[in-house]
Protein backbone atom coordinates (compact mmCIF):
# COMPACT_ATOMS: atom_id res chain seq x y z
CA UNK A 1 0.00 0.00 0.00
CA UNK A 2 1.36 3.40 -0.99
CA UNK A 3 1.43 6.09 1.67
CA UNK A 4 1.59 9.87 1.36
CA UNK A 5 5.37 10.00 1.81
CA UNK A 6 5.91 7.57 -1.09
CA UNK A 7 3.64 9.70 -3.28
CA UNK A 8 5.49 12.90 -2.31
CA UNK A 9 8.88 11.31 -3.01
CA UNK A 10 7.70 10.08 -6.40
CA UNK A 11 6.37 13.52 -7.35
CA UNK A 12 9.60 15.17 -6.25
CA UNK A 13 11.64 12.72 -8.32
CA UNK A 14 9.43 13.34 -11.37
CA UNK A 15 9.86 17.09 -10.99
CA UNK A 16 13.64 16.90 -10.67
CA UNK A 17 13.86 14.67 -13.74
CA UNK A 18 11.57 16.96 -15.73
CA UNK A 19 13.47 20.20 -15.03
CA UNK A 20 17.20 19.61 -14.64
CA UNK A 21 18.92 22.52 -12.91
CA UNK A 22 22.33 23.61 -14.18
CA UNK A 23 24.01 25.27 -11.21
CA UNK A 24 27.21 25.92 -13.15
CA UNK A 25 25.57 28.73 -15.15
CA UNK A 26 25.39 32.23 -13.68
CA UNK A 27 22.07 33.34 -12.22
CA UNK A 28 19.97 36.12 -13.67
CA UNK A 29 19.48 39.35 -11.72
CA UNK A 30 15.88 39.65 -12.97
CA UNK A 31 13.20 36.96 -13.15
CA UNK A 32 12.63 35.70 -16.69
CA UNK A 33 8.88 35.34 -15.98
CA UNK A 34 7.86 38.59 -14.28
CA UNK A 35 10.96 40.83 -14.40
CA UNK A 36 11.20 41.24 -10.60
CA UNK A 37 14.66 41.39 -9.05
CA UNK A 38 16.23 38.15 -7.85
CA UNK A 39 17.92 38.76 -4.47
CA UNK A 40 21.72 38.42 -4.47
CA UNK A 41 21.46 35.70 -1.80
CA UNK A 42 19.39 33.61 -4.21
CA UNK A 43 21.68 34.37 -7.17
CA UNK A 44 24.61 32.80 -5.30
CA UNK A 45 23.18 29.31 -5.97
CA UNK A 46 23.88 29.63 -9.71
CA UNK A 47 21.52 28.84 -12.56
CA UNK A 48 18.64 30.75 -10.95
CA UNK A 49 16.27 32.27 -13.53
CA UNK A 50 13.07 32.80 -11.49
CA UNK A 51 12.22 34.91 -8.46
CA UNK A 52 10.95 33.09 -5.38
CA UNK A 53 7.29 33.80 -6.17
CA UNK A 54 7.49 32.50 -9.76
CA UNK A 55 9.54 29.45 -8.71
CA UNK A 56 6.97 28.63 -6.03
CA UNK A 57 4.13 29.04 -8.51
CA UNK A 58 5.85 26.76 -11.02
CA UNK A 59 6.46 24.13 -8.33
CA UNK A 60 2.82 24.19 -7.27
CA UNK A 61 1.67 23.76 -10.86
CA UNK A 62 3.96 20.74 -11.17
CA UNK A 63 2.40 19.05 -8.16
CA UNK A 64 -1.19 19.41 -9.38
CA UNK A 65 -2.54 16.48 -11.33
Amino acid sequence: MTDIIDIAQQRQLEQVQRVPQDYSRPSLSECEECGNNIPPERQKFGGITLCIECARSQELKGFKR
